[in-house]
């Protein structure tokens, strides 16, 4: 066994780690910094460093962020549950341990042999038991909760560290806190809150809190002005059962730090249960409010909708709103940002968001949206399971009581966005008649301020707004897409009812079907013309309208090469609503097929053969997996002149064996589509994702080209394009 002691009698110097919750490291590093910490590595929640036996007893009684302290006793490899018993029962754990002191055992990694951390978490207990039974005749008890002494085994690459936590219990717990209600806030995390937003020692301004809960911000908030140490609210520590463990070096730390007398801390707390009020009083005295600190106190039950006059200097407006277990009902966030907007402008603020556990779906940005504040910068975080955001930076002012309308200078920065559109539409109404089309692309993300896409379909417009990339302020974002959607109708000279919007996001296996919610109240379906051929949309059901503006380019090519060569059999693989199949047919082609596995997009694409007077003995449409066909019932086709290939990135169906990834299967669906092109036929192969590669090589006799920009009509080639296509022509 080749085992390495670290400093398990807690001599000289050790790299300890101090941990503390994921995205505060940066603040802890310069915490430890203030205590006289030297060289640090900032890792993944928590940072690493040298220490002494002093340093680490300053970090366990004035650190706010530390949730542990990890002293290293040794280091050995582990490759295996007997191994690791093994290195653990290697340890004098009889002359670690003090007679009587009870036991907790944490566990951090896996490994191709220790899989479960549950079982290598009892293989250290077991070994720690084993050996101090053999030297004391009894084993210590276990008290996972309330440990005397606490280790930490943490295995990496076959080897594992293990460590003693030197508070035994988490140095969240303060020991203030007699009931937290439901949900409470862990006490270094709201620590970190306050000073992510600037609050420090000596603060002489309010602290409000306007949805307290049972008190956890103002009663960090209170000992951070004070400059109350967290650790001098403990009555124990796991290093006093530790044999290595220095009272004089300890009574010296608790000696040289105390609060700063006379301090004088003002809160403000408001919470609509008056059960958790009383809890914050509660708190506050076993705080120390009296003793430790001065207090001026404002504390009552209360409603945002109610909430009154602040007192002022405002030091900081904080808040931990509900969610979750703690939601009371729809609507708290809006309800804070409305009551910070009227009672608060212009104040610091320092607000700690995150989303219920039961709407995943929701992210920051749309959470901002609620909140409706705009200008905080955002620090992610993780509020326990759930992810969550500290929001930092000053309450917006200049807006008046009647903060629900649409703010002015929103709808004046929104002109040069109804100034664009209205030159894109004198502009493109002259291309639309030139090409012969009703429904042409009006605006596609123009300026970087505003992410839309405006599509016209007669007298219609379909808009869709993008996803903002992370560095956007979502609120600021609305307010102009807002502005936008009040500008528009004017600007394209379209009904204001007849404007449908919808907002696209990135789409998962699980969403990329589901029909859409839209807001517009003229007909969500319409017909469109377009060279000649007349198709059916639907602006609000789905994701997409069934009609892909970019790919006009395209079916005319089809057309043209369908027209050029009389007699033309036709496969559209992948044939969504069938329009590519319509332009063929009207040009000439003389038999098609059909193929896509969406019996709503192949009734569609019947509507719309129908509409266009296909007679279906010729065209047929069949309803199958692409690839399956391809290579099952569609070999024994005819081969095709001409076959279009548009597949989508990602799909998956109950009703298909395997799930397509474009990426990955790209070169299989192309080989099995050559095998159905006649001789001197040619193949399109057209897709929208953005990230694709090709990887595929045609084989001798297949001449490939890339046609995109020759099939992306004007109205669509501005900026990146949006698709890619290339022309297969066998020679």
């Amino acid at each position: 066994m080749s085992l390495r002691l670290l400093a398990p009698e807690g001599r000289g110097r050790a790299r300890i780690f101090v941990r503390a919750p994921r995205h505060l490291e940066d603040l802890l590093a310069a915490e430890l910094e203030s205590f006289g910490a030297g060289k640090m590595q900032v890792r993944t929640g928590g940072v690493q460093l040298e220490a002494d036996l002093t340093l680490a007893y300053r970090i366990c009684y004035r650190s706010r962020l530390a949730s542990r302290v990890l002293w290293p006793l040794a280091a050995f490899p582990a490759r295996d549950s007997d191994q690791l018993h093994a290195g653990v029962a290697t340890l004098p754990w009889p002359d670690l341990m003090t007679p009587g002191a009870t036991l907790a055992v944490g566990f951090d990694g896996t490994s191709r042999e220790l899989r479960h951390t549950g079982f290598a978490r009892q293989r250290v207990k077991d070994a720690v038991v084993d050996v101090l039974r053999d030297a004391w005749g009894a084993r210590p008890d276990i008290d996972p909760v309330h440990p005397d002494m606490r280790l930490q085994a943490v295995l990496h690459r076959d080897r594992v560290t293990l460590y003693l936590d030197l508070a035994g219990e988490a140095l969240h717990r303060r020991g203030w806190r007699h009931d937290g209600g439901e949900a409470p806030l862990k006490e270094n995390l709201a620590a970190g809150l306050l000073l992510r937003g600037g609050w420090q020692s000596g603060a002489e301004g309010w602290l409000v809190d306007p949805v307290c809960g049972s008190g956890t911000l103002l009663i960090e908030g209170a000992l951070i002005a004070a400059d109350v140490p967290p650790g001098a609210l403990r009555s124990r520590f796991g290093f006093e059962s530790w044999s290595g463990h220095d009272p004089q070096r300890w009574a010296a730390i608790t000696a040289e730090h105390s609060a700063a007398e006379g301090t004088r801390v003002r809160l403000f707390g408001r919470d609509q249960d008056p059960a958790q009020i009383e809890r914050t009083r509660a708190h506050l005295d076993t705080a120390g409010a009296g003793h430790r600190f001065e207090l001026e106190l404002d504390l009552a039950p209360g409603r945002l909708e109610d909430l009154e006059e602040l007192p002022g200097p405002i030091g900081l407006i904080t808040g931990n709103p509900p969610y979750g277990q703690r939601l009371a009902s729809d609507g708290a966030l809006a309800d804070l940002g409305r009551a910070l907007r009227r009672r608060g402008a212009g104040a610091p603020v320092a607000l700690l968001i995150a989303a219920a556990a039961d709407t995943v779906d929701r992210d920051g940005a749309e959470l901002l949206r609620e909140l409706d504040l705009p200008r905080l910068e955002r620090h992610p975080c993780k509020n326990g399971p759930l992810d969550a955001w500290m929001l930092t930076g000053s309450v917006e002012a200049g807006r008046s009581d009647g903060d629900d309308q649409m703010p002015p200078q929103a709808l004046e920065h929104a002109t040069m966005f109804a100034n664009r559109v209205k030159k894109n539409a004198q502009h493109l109404a002259r291309f639309a008649r030139r090409v012969r089309t009703t429904a042409y692309r009006l605006y596609d993300r123009d300026l970087p301020e505003y992410a839309l896409v405006v599509d016209r379909y007669g007298d219609a417009l379909c808009v869709q707004e993008m996803a903002a990339p992370a560095t956007v302020d979502p609120v600021l974002a609305e307010r102009r897409r807002e502005a936008a959607l009040m500008l528009l109708p004017n600007a394209a000279g379209i009904d204001p009812a007849a404007v449908h919007f919808r907002v696209r996001r990135r789409q998962t296996p699980a969403t990329q079907y589901n029909r859409q919610q839209s807001v517009g109240t003229a007909p969500t379906r319409a017909v469109v013309e377009e060279d000649g051929a007349h198709f059916a949309v639907n602006l609000s059901d789905y994701l997409d309208t069934g009609l892909y503006l970019d790919s006009r380019g395209v079916r005319r090519r089809i057309a043209a090469l369908s027209r050029e060569h009389p007699g033309t059999r036709f496969l559209n693989l992948y044939a969504y609503t069938g329009t590519a199949t319509v332009h063929a047919a009207l040009a000439g082609a003389a038999a098609t097929i059909s193929v896509d596995l969406s019996r709503t997009y192949l009734d569609w694409a019947g509507d719309n053969f129908s509409r266009n007077r296909l007679d279906d003995r010729h065209h047929r449409r069949v309803r199958a997996d692409v690839l399956e066909w391809l290579e099952g019932p569609g070999r024994e086709e005819v081969p095709f002149d001409l076959i279009l290939l548009d597949p989508p990135t990602f799909s998956n169906s109950a009703r298909t064996r395997n799930d397509l990834d474009l990426q990955r299967d790209h070169a299989r669906l192309l080989d099995a589509a050559l095998t159905l092109l006649a001789p001197a036929g040619r193949l399109l192969f057209l897709n929208h994702a953005r990230k694709f590669r090709l990887t595929w090589t045609p084989p001798e006799g297949v001449r490939m080209e890339d046609i995109t920009r020759a099939t992306l009509d004007e109205d669509c080639a501005r900026g990146r394009p949006a698709h890619r296509c290339w022309q297969l022509t066998r020679t």
